[in-house]
């Protein structure tokens, strides 16, 4: 395999070359680039050092993937450039908008490649909810859908991150924080928000799952954690809830299905790169309605994890 990344500095570059480390994944070239070349930056895998060349210096012919980890706004004309050539392109900046085609690898199973691919991989959010509402609909309709989604810090990048830890130091050491109100404050505060692209998360969903969706309402909350996106998701079904089926086909997909016995919290489950579903409840009332949660990496899942599962994919398929 040869490798091409678009992107070297933030959250998800670090912890996708992290990942290459450590996985079974063998290339025969890894080149990384930015927009701009910089001499004073480079990555380092497995006891070689790659500096960063300037993306109009890359040549797509050279390689057999292309993975982008920053926003580029010619993105869709680039990845056309790349498949000409029969460079791959998989868009890991999780933006959910720049054009490709929005995939997930738990949906992926039969998944067979015979062209240069442009991949893009949805929101944190979408990531996770879309193999679980698989499980739901199998053999059933939705008929309503809501979503209330717990963002962490990371969900900002690195500017996130960053924001938390120092007004979390200021605060501790008892001095205020200049030029924000309190609802824009990160550490020790919940704020309530409305998703601006709501649409095209659910039109991305709608597209993951192959099916028509009932009218979607995303709400967010912004949380003062660092890492770990927390979906408590509620939907009604046109026939009554089969916890059983579900379950099985969620197990299927491997979603990890939490007991109550076990302990269900990001900070419990960071370790652990799955998606995770808890807290399964059907009213005896209302047979129709499933309320869950869902608790995923928004960074370690959403995006390193599953842009290697995309290129596994790639190389038993084509390459």
């Amino acid at each position: 395999m040869r490798l091409a990344i678009c992107g070297v500095g933030g959250q998800i570059a670090e912890g996708f070359v992290d990942q290459l480390e450590h996985s079974g994944l063998e290339f025969s070239l890894l080149r990384a680039f930015s927009l701009k070349a910089d001499d004073e930056r480079s990555i380092r895998v497995r006891g070689s050092t790659v500096g960063v060349r300037a993306l109009a210096d890359a040549d797509f012919a050279e390689f057999d993937i292309l993975l982008v980890f920053e926003t580029l706004e010619d993105l869709p004309a680039l990845a056309a450039a790349a498949n000409d050539l029969g460079c791959h392109v998989i868009d890991a900046s999780l933006t959910g908008n720049a054009g490709g085609r929005p995939v997930v690898p738990e949906l992926m199973a039969e998944e067979r490649v015979d062209y240069p691919v442009f991949w893009s991989l949805p929101s944190a959010a979408v990531s996770a909810l879309a193999p679980v509402l698989n499980g739901l609909v199998e053999g059933n309709v939705l008929t309503s859908l809501s979503a209330l989604i717990c963002e962490p810090a990371s969900a900002q990048g690195d500017k996130g991150t960053g924001r938390l830890a120092a007004e979390t130091a200021r605060l501790l050491n008892g001095q205020a924080l200049e030029g924000e109100s309190d609802n824009e404050r990160l550490a020790f505060n919940v704020s309530p928000f409305a998703y601006s692209d709501e649409a095209i998360q659910g039109q991305n969903l709608a597209d993951l799952l192959g099916l028509t969706l009932p009218d979607m309402r995303l709400d967010g909350l912004q949380v003062p954690l660092f890492y770990g996106q927390t979906v408590q998701l509620s939907v009604g079904l046109q026939m009554p809830a089969d916890l059983s089926k579900i379950s099985a086909a969620w197990i299927e997909q491997d979603i990890h299905v939490v007991d109550n016995k076990e302990q269900f919290s990001p900070i419990a489950l960071a370790e652990d790169d799955r998606i995770h579903v808890g807290r399964l409840r059907v009213s005896a009332a209302a047979p129709h309605s499933l309320c869950v949660w869902i608790i995923a990496d928004n960074v370690r899942k959403s995006a390193v994890v599953n842009t290697i599962k995309l290129i596994e994919i790639l190389i038993k398929s084509s390459i």
